[in-house]
């Protein structure tokens, strides 16, 4: 019998570390390129409507003093905001509710909205979202 550096039991167990180590590497390289491709986008929004909040596809526009672009899914289970009641933005799966600025008032969601960098023209009126 077999112990110590020259076991199979050993060999097993170095072997799968290092498979699973080169995975996961392989795996971050995929995903920092996937996120790196991502970014690169933009989306142009006109601005032709002067309500205090606006919705857009994947974005919430808040039109306040100054412009902020908020993600449209709620931090708690990722599903679509749509509603604006009563100065709240509202999540329809599970009553959470945010401010204007994209902070939680009401859980289950404890994280704040992503928001989203832009630019705006104003000779076109449009808002560009860099993404």
């Amino acid at each position: 019998m077999k112990s110590g550096k020259n076991s199979r039991r050993y060999f097993l167990k170095t072997a799968g570390s290092l498979i699973g180590a080169v995975c996961l590497g392989l795996w971050g390289s995929m995903v920092n390129s996937q996120q790196k491709n991502i970014s690169k986008k933009t989306i142009s929004i006109s601005l032709n409507d002067n309500r205090t909040v606006l919705f857009h596809d994947d974005y919430i526009i808040i039109n306040k003093e100054q412009l902020l672009v908020l993600s449209s899914y709620c931090t708690h289970l990722g599903c679509k905001i749509q509603t604006f009641e009563d100065g709240e933005l509202i999540c329809p799966c599970h009553g959470s509710s945010f401010d204007l600025d994209g902070n939680p008032i009401k859980g289950p969601a404890i994280k704040p909205l992503k928001k989203f960098e832009y630019s705006t023209n104003m000779e076109t009126k449009t808002l560009t979202i860099k993404i």
